[in-house]
Formats: structure tokens, sequence, C-alpha cells
């Protein structure tokens, strides 16, 4: 996600804070992966890490 996408308003309640949710990788602790970018205020997704 681009620095712009993360400034952008969410569409569904205008909120501008978001939340990156993160994996921790089992075999090296120190590291994660992107699990989801999410409106904090309405739980709306912007991007997800899962490739389901």
């Amino acid at each position: 996600m681009k620095l712009e996408d993360l400034l952008k308003k969410c569409p569904k309640c205008g909120s501008q804070d978001k939340t990156a949710q993160r994996k921790i990788v089992d075999e090296h602790k120190a590291h994660a992966t992107m699990k989801a970018i999410v409106c904090e205020k309405c739980g709306y997704i912007f991007e997800s890490g899962d490739k389901d």
C-alpha cells in the first residue's frame, strides 16, 4: 500500500485512522507477515495479505 493510500479516508465512515494487523512468523519470532490494513473505527478492510 502506498503512502497516499494510507492517508485516504475510509469509504464507509470517513476516518483516516488505520491499523496494520500482522502475523508473527513462528520459526522467526522477530519477523512478521502482513495480515490486513483495517479502519480502526468501523473495521473496513483496505488491504488483506491473505492469498486464499
